[in-house]
């Protein structure tokens, strides 16, 4: 790790040092655009001695290389991972975009004794979009341009700025689409019976909903119904059972009122006969003495 790993000259020096002024900001951003692009560009070349370059200068030793169809670990294995894939495939790909997560544009790279490394430390994200020309070295005439994109992690060692993962990958629907035939089917007839058939999908599961939601509704609109003449039933029948209660009471009482009167009367009449048969029983005995 001498002084081999070196980006430019040290001619650069007003983004030097490890602290950097505001007035050296758009020099910063500047160079951190022309940095990242020289390594991505670097990276994806197919020269395998520029690549052996990279990674022995700008990968950890334990780096991992994570690919949709393998992953595999260290600078040594990623160097054989390199060699099969470039004696397979002849064209190399294209870098059409880079980006950095939030977290990575609030630091800088700065040259430092030829050294690149992060302002601010550890944990940012590169992003590199590009396209990768598919055309096989045993079938020249077969050409497939497929979207994708390599996410380097970066970390800040006593080296300067290293990268300990590289993970490509690729989207089946950039797979399909840069497939002629298969491409054209896909947009114009898989995506459009799709849609269709989910938009229907929708509409029936729209009125489902909506139709459960009336007889819920309705349903409720019977419970409440049913409760109020419940209800209303109930107090009809409460109240005529007081009614009845009323009479039959007052049938008890005016049945009790005339027996007592009955018989106070026969009381009555029994008494006022036994006054009468009274002057007799005197008589009676006044004779017979």
């Amino acid at each position: 790790m001498g002084s081999s790993r070196s980006y430019g000259s040290s001619s650069c020096g007003s983004v030097s040092g490890t602290s950097v002024t505001s007035d050296h900001h758009d020099a910063i951003a500047e160079r951190n655009t022309e940095f990242i692009w020289w390594l991505a560009n670097r990276l994806t070349s197919y020269d395998e001695e520029m690549h052996k370059e990279i990674l022995e200068d700008f990968f950890t030793d334990d780096a991992k290389y994570v690919h949709p169809a393998l992953t595999v670990e260290g600078r040594y294995n990623i160097r054989k991972v390199f060699r099969v894939w470039t004696s397979l495939n002849k064209d190399e790909p294209e870098v059409t975009n880079i980006v950095f997560e939030k977290q990575a544009l609030s630091t800088s790279f700065v040259l430092e004794d030829d050294y690149w490394t992060f302002a601010n430390g550890n944990g940012h994200t590169a992003i590199i979009s590009l396209i990768q020309n598919l055309r096989p070295r045993l079938f020249p005439l077969l050409h497939l341009s497929v979207p994708a994109t390599i996410t380097l992690q970066f970390t800040d060692t006593e080296y300067g700025l290293m990268i300990y993962q590289q993970q490509d990958s690729w989207t089946l629907e950039g797979i399909v689409q840069s497939m002629p035939l298969l491409g054209w089917w896909y947009d114009n007839v898989v995506r459009n019976v799709l849609g269709r058939l989910l938009t229907s999908t929708g509409g029936f599961l729209h009125t489902a909903n909506q139709t459960t939601g009336y007889l819920t509704l309705g349903a409720h609109e019977v419970q409440k119904i049913s409760s109020e003449i419940i209800e209303k039933s109930g107090t009809e029948i409460q109240q005529r059972s007081r009614e009845m209660t009323i009479k039959a009471q007052a049938m008890v009482d005016q049945a009790k009122d005339t027996v007592e009167k009955k018989v106070a009367s026969a009381r009555e009449e029994v008494e006022r006969m036994r006054k009468l048969m009274h002057p007799l029983n005197t008589a009676k005995a006044i004779t017979g003495s």
